[in-house]
């Protein structure tokens, strides 16, 4: 058995060496620490926000849920919009948020500032990209595509939008040339920007054969993306860009205006009633075929009706507004017999 001083030497050894062990351990750690960079801590911050204000943040969400394909939630978009307000506080998606909280009079009023020979914000012609894009794609009750002219003019008014393009975008560029579904049309040796350029000037001399099969119906989801994302030199050189192709890119908006929300672009009047059909005059001559008979009709507000009559029948089946009566044409031209139909207006 060990003497008492000698056990309380071993004692102070014992703990000198776990001290001495103890003491390289926080070295060591602080010289890994040392040498890496501390991440900022991340804070929550929770807000009462107004219904007002969620109701916004809501179009908000819409408007770069579309952009991105994804969903996206509402803290995501509050704290996007914080961060970029700090670089800018006027930020386009804003007022496209603003914009889109009613559809139908934000396109109303840049038709009426195209009117008046004024110029459109950018976020006026993110707005009218968006109608555009569904224009372009059409949808199940109206899948025509535009016509080849049309098609062109787009393209071209894509070419002009890159020409005023601020700096390089690799991603965007593929972005556009998987839009445009191009694989062949540049030189290899083309890059960037360059080879998109050479792929829509190919893409616009096929259009103008005759004979064209090409339909680069996604054009429009091409310019909605540059008037959104791109970083552009100014306002006024999109509109000096854009403005020779004003026509074209406003008839197709207004089409795909009719085909998402279901109404003309015209101020709030009055919903069409089917009673109206018999107290109009019809100024088109009926067509008959067969037992039955077409008439079409304008009614008080400005719109097309149409009353198809079962003359065997003694029956008479009211069709409208527009998008019903075409709807209806889309119907007739391609559902096979025995098919199922299955669109907004008719089903079965």
């Amino acid at each position: 058995m060990l003497p008492l001083r000698q056990l309380r030497l071993d004692e102070r050894l014992l703990v000198g060496r776990t001290a001495k062990v103890n003491l390289a351990r926080i070295r060591g750690r602080e010289e890994v620490n040392m040498g890496r960079e501390r991440k900022p801590q991340q804070h929550t911050l929770s807000v009462r926000i107004s219904a007002a204000l969620r109701e916004y943040l809501e179009r908000a969400r819409e408007a770069v849920s579309n952009g991105r394909g994804t969903p996206v939630s509402m803290s995501n978009v509050a704290k996007m919009l914080l961060e970029q307000a700090r670089r800018n506080p006027l930020d386009d998606r804003l007022e496209v948020a603003e914009l889109l909280g009613n559809p139908t009079n934000a396109m109303l009023g840049i038709r009426a500032k195209w009117e008046q020979q004024r110029s459109l914000s950018r976020a006026e012609w993110i707005v009218l990209a968006r109608y555009l894009e569904v224009g372009c794609e059409g949808s199940h009750e109206d899948p025509r595509p535009p016509a080849r002219e049309s098609l062109v003019e787009l393209l071209e008014a894509l070419l002009a939008l890159l020409r005023v393009r601020a700096g390089e975008s690799p991603d965007r560029d593929r972005y556009y040339l998987k839009k445009l579904r191009a694989s062949v049309g540049a030189n290899h040796r083309d890059r960037g920007v360059a080879k998109v350029i050479k792929v829509v000037q190919s893409m616009i001399q096929e259009l103008r054969e005759p004979e064209s099969p090409v339909r680069p119906v996604f054009v429009g989801r091409a310019l909605h993306a540059a008037l959104r994302d791109e970083r552009l030199s100014s306002v006024v050189a999109i509109n000096e860009a854009l403005m020779p192709f004003r026509t074209t890119l406003f008839r197709l908006a207004a089409r795909g205006h009719w085909l998402k929300e279901h109404r003309p672009l015209r101020p709030e009047i009055r919903a069409f009633a089917v009673g109206d059909c018999g107290a109009r005059a019809s100024v088109f001559q009926p067509v008959c075929a067969g037992g039955f008979q077409l008439t079409t009709l304008l009614t008080g507000n400005g719109d097309l009706a149409m009353v198809l009559e079962m003359t065997s029948r003694e029956a008479v089946y009211p069709l409208g507004p527009f998008p019903q009566i075409r709807e209806f044409a889309a119907l007739l031209e391609q559902l096979p017999t025995g098919g199922i139909w299955k669109g907004s207006e008719f089903l079965g």
